[in-house]
C-alpha cells in the first residue's frame, strides 16, 4: 500500500466515526464528520476526492422507510435519490466487491425493485445488508407520515442527511461512491421533539440540551429511550459489519 492510497468515509455523528475507526484499519481510511449537514458532508467528500481517494463511502444510521426494516438492520445504497430529484447510482465495481454474486442490474433507480439480494460475509462472520435505494433529505424526516410519503413516492428503503451529499462530490470529481446505513429510528416510529436538535455542527451530541427539552416535557422520555436503543443496535451492527466489508474492499482496491 502506498501512503496516497486510502478510502475517504464521511459520518454525520462521531459516533458513527468512532464505529466506523473501531472497525476498520484506520491505516487505510481518512474519516470526516459532517454533523448532519449534506453541504458540509459534499465539503468533506470533495476535499478527499481532490487529495486522490481511491473511493468515497458514506457510513452511518439511517432512518427506516420500509416498514420491513428494524433497527439494526444493514442497508447498501444501489442509487441515492436527493431532495431536489437527482440520482446517484452506488458504484457497481464496489458492490461486486462486496460480493461477487451480486447481481449487477441496477434497475429502476426511482422505485428501488431490487430489495431481495443479501450480502455474506466469510466464515469469520456473516454479514447481510438489504441492498436498495436510499433517500438523501437535506431536513430531518422526523414523522411517520414524512417516512411513508418517502417510501411511497421514492421506493426508498432508508433516509439519511449525508450520503446524498457526498455522492454529489464524487460524481463530479468521478470517485467510486457507496453508502452503508445501518438502520436506527424505523418507519413506524416518529422522532421526538427534543431529539431533532441533538445533533451539533461538528456530530457531537448535545446531550444537556436534549435532557431540557425532555424534561420540559417528560411524556418524551419514553421515546427518547427507544431511540438511544435503536441507535445502539444500528452502531452495534456497524462494528460487527464494517470490518468483513472493508476488508474485501481493501484487497479489491489494492489498499
Amino acid at each position: 500500500m502506498t501512503a496516497s492510497k486510502f478510502i475517504g468515509v464521511v459520518c454525520g455523528l462521531k459516533s458513527e466515526a468512532q464505529a466506523v475507526s473501531a472497525s476498520v484499519d484506520a491505516s487505510k481510511i481518512r474519516i470526516g464528520v459532517s454533523g448532519a449537514s449534506a453541504a458540509r458532508a459534499e465539503e468533506i467528500a470533495r476535499d478527499f476526492c481532490n487529495e486522490g481517494a481511491s473511493a468515497i463511502f458514506s457510513i452511518g444510521f439511517s432512518g427506516g422507510l420500509d416498514p420491513a426494516l428494524k433497527p439494526g438492520d444493514l442497508v447498501i445504497g444501489e442509487t441515492i435519490i436527493a431532495d431536489d430529484g437527482s440520482v446517484y447510482s452506488g458504484d457497481r465495481y464496489l458492490l461486486g466487491c462486496l460480493n461477487p454474486a451480486l447481481s449487477r442490474e441496477s434497475g429502476n433507480p426511482g422505485k428501488s425493485a431490487k430489495m431481495d439480494p443479501r450480502l455474506r460475509g466469510d466464515e469469520r462472520g456473516k454479514v447481510e445488508a438489504r441492498v436498495a435505494a436510499l433517500f438523501g433529505a437535506d431536513e430531518i424526516v422526523d414523522s411517520t407520515m414524512k417516512k411513508s410519503a418517502l417510501f411511497q413516492n421514492h421506493g426508498a428503503a432508508a433516509v439519511d442527511m449525508e450520503s446524498h451529499g457526498a455522492a454529489r462530490a464524487a460524481a463530479r470529481a468521478g470517485a467510486p461512491f457507496l453508502a452503508i446505513r445501518a438502520i436506527a429510528d424505523p418507519a413506524g416510529r416518529a422522532l421526538p421533539a427534543a431529539a431533532l436538535n441533538a445533533v451539533a455542527q461538528d456530530g457531537s451530541t448535545r446531550v444537556m440540551a436534549t435532557l431540557g427539552a425532555a424534561l420540559r416535557d417528560p411524556k418524551q422520555f419514553p421515546e427518547l429511550m427507544k431511540l438511544g436503543g435503536d441507535s445502539s443496535a444500528a452502531a452495534k451492527t456497524l462494528r460487527r459489519s464494517l470490518g468483513p466489508l472493508f476488508e474485501r474492499l481493501f484487497l479489491s482496491l489494492d489498499l
